[in-house]
């Protein structure tokens, strides 16, 4: 009998042993040919914004491509409203396979968490995948107005300490309005906030000189500045836009550090496999690049790029730091 084959004891032995590291191997090996396998059902982004806005024109121009590189359709369901809350909280309750991701901006993961002491979820329930783009925001006031720059504003401001000039908000709590009141603490002044449903209402509140001035975002105001309907003032980024080449930046006007720039990126549920958020990924660099939407965006002061889970997390948690300190200095919640 050949040493170590005794009757029940060291064959039963080996033959578990084998069985239990076929199994590991096994298992092991799932992920890996998961992944390889993914997508084999449509993939849905969820953009949690209405129809039409900047994140859903990103989304729709990068779907084709991902689309086709993928190999599966990719859906766009847009589930908005309550400062990126709705659409954010429906992706933490998907699963982590890939299948249903988000397409949201710096208000949700950077803004929305010192905001409210009781949220649906957590940042920690997120995967970030990549930055998508970057915006500007503009100071913009109604062009009957005798401001021609930000100094004129900010004298006027000084001066009118009773009556406080009136500015608009969109989306309270967003970073819209927090570059705003970030604006008003370096500028040393202080303003009326009114606020408005959206961008469409606040500029038709300018432009019937129900409110001074307004801060938000520049794509929705390039048309109606070249028409000398609404004026701009400064641009919050570091060189000028080629749609608006005689506005200037904060930095040019002696204003520097008033705001930072907004962004878009794509997240998944935490737990997705890294292989699957390496797919998505290539896939998501691949669609900005052809789609279209370069020369478009530039024009208007932002910027399309990507840099991948791990830069996009550190960017994220800089911008958290840096707006909660804001967010504590004045005191806001949403609760």
């Amino acid at each position: 009998m050949q040493e170590g084959s005794w009757p029940g004891t060291a064959g039963p032995r080996v033959k578990r042993r084998a069985l239990l590291l076929g199994t590991a191997m096994g298992l092991a090996a799932q992920p890996r040919a998961w992944a390889q396998s993914y997508p084999d059902k449509p993939v849905t982004i969820v953009v949690a914004f209405s129809a039409g806005g900047e994140p859903d024109i990103l989304a729709r121009a990068m779907a084709p491509t991902m689309q086709r590189l993928l190999g599966q359709p990719v859906v766009i369901e847009n589930r908005p409203g309550a400062t990126t809350i709705i659409g954010t909280e429906y992706v933490s309750r998907s699963r982590p396979d890939g299948y249903t991701l988000l397409l949201t901006s710096s208000t949700t993961h950077a803004v929305v968490p010192h905001l409210f002491k009781k949220l649906p979820f957590t940042t920690e329930q997120f995967q970030p995948i990549t930055l998508l783009m970057r915006g500007q925001l503009a100071l913009y006031c109604n062009p009957k107005l005798p401001f021609r720059s930000v100094a004129d504003v900010v004298e006027e401001a000084k001066r009118r300490k009773q009556e406080p000039l009136t500015y608009t908000i969109t989306n309270r709590g967003a970073v819209a309005h927090l570059s705003g009141e970030r604006m008003q603490q370096a500028l040393g002044i202080r303003l009326q906030d009114v606020p408005y449903r959206g961008s469409t209402q606040a500029q038709q509140g300018l432009m019937r000189g129900d409110v001074d001035i307004g801060f938000d975002g520049l794509p929705a105001y390039v048309e109606l500045v070249k028409a000398g309907n609404i004026r701009a003032l400064a641009v919050t980024g570091p060189k000028r836009i080629s749609a608006l080449p005689d506005v200037p930046t904060f930095d040019e006007a002696g204003f520097p550090g008033i705001a930072q720039p907004y962004w878009f990126g794509l997240f998944a549920p935490a737990g997705i496999p890294d292989a699957v958020t390496a797919r998505i990924l290539e896939a998501s660099r691949i669609a900005l690049q052809e789609a279209a939407l370069g020369d478009q965006m530039q024009a208007v002061g932002a910027q399309l790029e990507t840099n991948g889970p791990e830069a996009f997390a550190a960017m994220i948690g800089q911008e958290r730091e840096s707006w909660g300190q804001l967010i504590r200095s004045i005191g806001l919640t949403l609760d």
